[in-house]
C-alpha cells in the first residue's frame, strides 16, 4: 500500500467513527425532544377588501340605494348616462350572441343548375363571361375516353352546361368552356 492510500484509509475510518458518534448522541433517549413550531406564512391580500373598507362601502351603498330592490325604471335611470358612458344604440342592444366575424369576407359560390347537355338547350350567342368567375374547379380526371371534372362540389362531364357555359374539353390540368362563340380556358384549382 502506498503512503497516500494509507492516509486516505485513516481519514475514511476517522470520518466513519465521527459520524457514528454523532448519530448516537443525537438519538439519546434521555434528552427531551423539542418540536419546532412552523410559522404560517400569511398571503398578501391583493384582491380582498378590509373589514373597515367593507363597512364604509355598505354605508355608501345604503346612501345611494345600491343593492336594494329597485324597480326597472329607477335602475335604468341611475345607471344609463350617469356613469359617463353613451347609451347603447338599438342595433347593438338587439344583437343576439356572436355572429360571423365581420372582418372576414364570406365567399358564397353561385348556385349551379343541374347538368344539362347541348341537346336540351341551344346556346345563346351573347357571352356570359362573368358567370365563370364564381366557379371553383376542384379536380379534373381523364380515364381513357371518359373525362370528369368537379366544380363547386358537383361532378360534370364533357358536354354538360354550367351557367350557360358548355364544358367543351376536360384535360388533367385545364378545362375549356364554350360560351356562345367564345372559348375560355381555366386551370384546375382556380
Amino acid at each position: 500500500m502506498t503512503p497516500r492510500l494509507k492516509i486516505l484509509s485513516v481519514g475514511l475510518a476517522l470520518s466513519l467513527v465521527y459520524s457514528i458518534y454523532d448519530y448516537v448522541e443525537r438519538n439519546k433517549s434521555n434528552k427531551p425532544k423539542t418540536a419546532v413550531a412552523k410559522k404560517s406564512k400569511k398571503r398578501a391580500r391583493t384582491a380582498g377588501v378590509s373589514k373597515a373598507r367593507y363597512d364604509n362601502l355598505k354605508k355608501k351603498w345604503a346612501r345611494e340605494g345600491i343593492g336594494q330592490n329597485k324597480t326597472e325604471e329607477s335602475k335604468s335611470e341611475s345607471s344609463s348616462t350617469t356613469d359617463g358612458f353613451l347609451p347603447l344604440s338599438a342595433q347593438v342592444s338587439n344583437l343576439d350572441g356572436w355572429d360571423r366575424n365581420p372582418f372576414v369576407k364570406v365567399y358564397e359560390p353561385q348556385a349551379i343548375s343541374k347538368p344539362r347537355t347541348t341537346q336540351d338547350i341551344i346556346l345563346d350567342e351573347e357571352p356570359a363571361l362573368s358567370s365563370l368567375d364564381g366557379l371553383v374547379i376542384e379536380t379534373a380526371v381523364r380515364m381513357g375516353e371518359k373525362a370528369f371534372v368537379t366544380i363547386n362540389g358537383q361532378t360534370f362531364t364533357e358536354g354538360d352546361l354550367i351557367n350557360d357555359a358548355m364544358i367543351e374539353k376536360i384535360e388533367n390540368e385545364q378545362i375549356t368552356f364554350k360560351v356562345g362563340k367564345t372559348r375560355i380556358i381555366k386551370d384546375v384549382g382556380t
